[in-house]
């Protein structure tokens, strides 16, 4: 599932670079998207190449590449464009891959653009997790930086620094144009750090109520079950606990509030829109299986999902509904948790 910032994104970054005069497409190319060894060899290429172009949404066997740079016709750099996504198994491998096999020149780099999403393992170690295409990981606050320089440039006529600006600005409003925290992010923590304990109450109610159901959901506690947890890098405020099952040891019902799912819910149909959520998940290699094999059998709006290293059949509603009286969050996930607890309990006795 693709996000609609990501996509503005790739598409805008595209349109200002190939707006910019030669000599400025060329330093944002030595500044942002190859490494320091290869600048020489850039410089050389330009000498002979035609001007530089920036291509989106190149499909290639297995996934389809944001963004290619172009020198004379040939890809030089296929640069994929994360947010605070995770990067899909094997996707920056088989872009280089491509971009190994399709580069003409000594240049054939495979560029990781980010901001908050890390690069996979090993990634910049080259060789074959970089796809034997040379790896690169540049950022878009990198990216802030530089357009901002290059607005102090006169070079610059009134249609590029009218983009530069558009695209920079956004990036300031979407709190991308720096990897640190600022003012409003210090206040956004000291105000959590007061609200920990009131938010800890509210889910601890969900936590408990989940451990008291009969059926499956009966079980001794687990160290690893949490009845609430933050996870900043997935943009989810959750909660879990293990069911009983004589086959499946790693089944887990969820409970939360995702921001922005289709950024890290994977799969079907997800929704854009900020939500609370509950699911059924496993997160070993049987379980995952067993739910996988029987995704299809929840009726809707029960989807499924991937989700980094586990897997859910998951079911969301919007998180406005349950905001309009925030003192009634805990009993409107409890009443919806009864709600499904019977086909919940009757689907897990019938996984195999």
């Amino acid at each position: 599932m693709r996000s609609p910032r990501e996509d503005y994104l790739t598409e805008c970054f595209a349109n200002v670079f190939n707006r910019l005069p030669p000599s400025a497409q060329r330093y944002l190319v030595s500044e942002l998207l190859i490494p320091e060894s290869l600048k020489q060899a850039f410089d050389q290429i330009l000498e002979t190449a035609a001007p530089l172009k920036m291509e989106t949404q190149h499909y290639i066997e297995g996934g389809r590449i944001d963004l290619v740079l172009y020198a004379g016709g040939h890809p030089l750099v296929a640069i994929e464009n994360k947010i605070n996504a995770p990067v899909l198994d094997q996707q920056l491998v088989r872009y280089g891959q491509w971009i190994r096999s399709e580069a003409a020149g000594p240049i054939a780099v495979v560029c990781f653009l980010t901001h908050l999403t890390q690069p996979p393992s090993g990634f910049l170690s080259g060789r074959a997790s970089s796809g034997h295409a040379v790896p690169h990981v540049t950022t878009w606050a990198g990216v802030a930086d530089l357009l901002m320089r290059l607005l102090r440039n006169k070079e610059l006529d009134a249609a590029a620094m009218l983009l530069c600006n558009e695209l920079r600005y956004f990036l300031e409003e979407n709190d991308m144009s720096t990897e640190y925290a600022g003012r409003d992010e210090f206040a956004a923590a000291l105000l959590y750090l007061r609200a920990g304990s009131l938010m800890d109450r509210t889910f601890s109610d969900i936590y408990s109520h989940i451990k008291s159901l009969d059926g499956h959901f009966r079980r001794n506690e687990s160290s690893r079950e949490y009845s609430l947890q933050f996870r900043t890098e997935l943009k989810l405020i959750w909660g879990w606990a293990y069911l009983t099952h004589p086959n499946f040891n790693e089944l887990f019902f969820g409970y939360g509030i995702a921001l922005e799912p289709q950024t890290v819910f994977k799969g079907g149909t997800i929704p854009s829109s900020d939500s609370v959520f509950i699911c059924l998940g496993a997160d070993d290699k049987r379980g995952t299986s067993a739910l996988r094999a029987a995704r299809d059998i929840p009726e809707k709006p029960w989807t499924w999902a991937d989700i980094t290293d586990w897997f859910a059949l998951v079911c969301f509603k919007p998180l406005h509904e349950f905001l309009r009286n925030p003192t009634e969050f805990a009993p409107k996930m409890i009443s919806w948790i009864d709600d499904e607890q019977a086909d919940v309990d009757k689907f897990v006795t019938n996984l195999k």
